[in-house]
């Protein structure tokens, strides 16, 4: 029994460790059997006897040494990923000129436009994105890929003074008479960002993890949101940009990031209003991808 011991062990713990492998396949050589994803490999002796068919006819294991290895698999030239979220602070660089600026005035109250009335509340302007699929093209060894996706990106601007968006009246954008408990602009977007990814280790899952580059997005909902004594929600475009497009940047290591991303459009439409306002966000993204 002893002499059978040592391969019945060996082809036990991996039969054991493919059986819900699919398409399991064996194939034998001199020295080595591979089993799926796992090889069994026989040390040669110094009488030359290293023949599997020689050690099974003849029972004579006791000199021979077994080795059990995970055979790696190659990695794939384009890999997926679904489903990936980013939750960030967002707030934008207003550059609007308000000297020259007077057409955002209320009709009734009259009150003109500063740059402090669109001063947001930066603890409670937010940035979620969600990434519904990912994808990594490989380059160069894996360590240089060409990464893209499609997702959903989501800004709130919260406002410490009331400023309203409509799309009836004289004025689109206006500083309210009313005072809000809340006050807040939420835009939505449809991008697709596109990044050259550097990983200088992708066998290891802690490995240093860079990627930059640009996303574009459309605009696919926005709408004032605001709380005084009742809750109120207007939707609209608000003489919003369609588009927008943005730099990117992601680091970190293993499945800990930070990323980053600046607009390098006006938030707003510039045929249609003076107010210009360049969004920016930074988070954290939850992926190992």
């Amino acid at each position: 029994m002893n002499k059978f011991f040592p391969p019945l062990v060996a082809l036990l713990f991996i039969a054991t460790s493919t059986i819900a492998q699919k398409d399991t396949l064996i194939t034998v050589n001199q020295d080595t059997i591979k089993f799926g994803n796992f090889q069994i490999v026989k040390s040669h002796e110094s009488h030359g006897q290293n023949q599997w068919q020689t050690k099974m006819d003849k029972s004579d294991w006791g000199n021979t040494q077994i080795k059990i290895e995970r055979i790696a698999k190659p990695k794939a030239d384009v890999n997926t990923k679904w489903f990936v979220f980013d939750l960030g602070f967002a707030n934008y660089v207003d550059v609007t000129n308000y000297k020259t600026n007077t057409e955002f005035t209320h009709p009734s109250v009259g009150a003109p436009m500063t740059s402090k009335s669109f001063k947001l509340n930066n603890g409670k302007s937010s940035n979620v994105n969600f990434w519904l699929v990912q994808q990594k093209m490989n380059l160069y060894q894996h360590q240089w890929n060409l990464k893209y996706g499609v997702g959903v990106e989501m800004y709130n601007f919260r406002f410490e003074q009331p400023i309203s968006f409509r799309n009836t009246g004289n004025s689109i954008v206006y500083l309210d008479s009313k005072a809000f408990k809340k006050d807040k602009l939420f835009v939505e977007y449809l991008t697709v960002p596109v990044q050259l990814n550097y990983q200088p280790h992708p066998e290891k899952k802690k490995s240093f993890y860079a990627s930059t580059g640009l996303s574009v997005g459309y605009l696919i909902g926005s709408r004032n949101k605001q709380i005084s004594e009742y809750k109120e929600k207007y939707n609209g475009n608000f003489n919003l940009n369609d588009w927008q497009v943005a730099g990117i940047g992601e680091i970190g290591i293993g499945g800990i990031r930070l990323y980053a991303s600046a607009s390098v459009t006006n938030i707003y439409d510039n045929k249609l209003t003076k107010l210009y306002a360049y969004p920016f966000a930074l988070g954290v993204r939850f992926s190992h991808f």
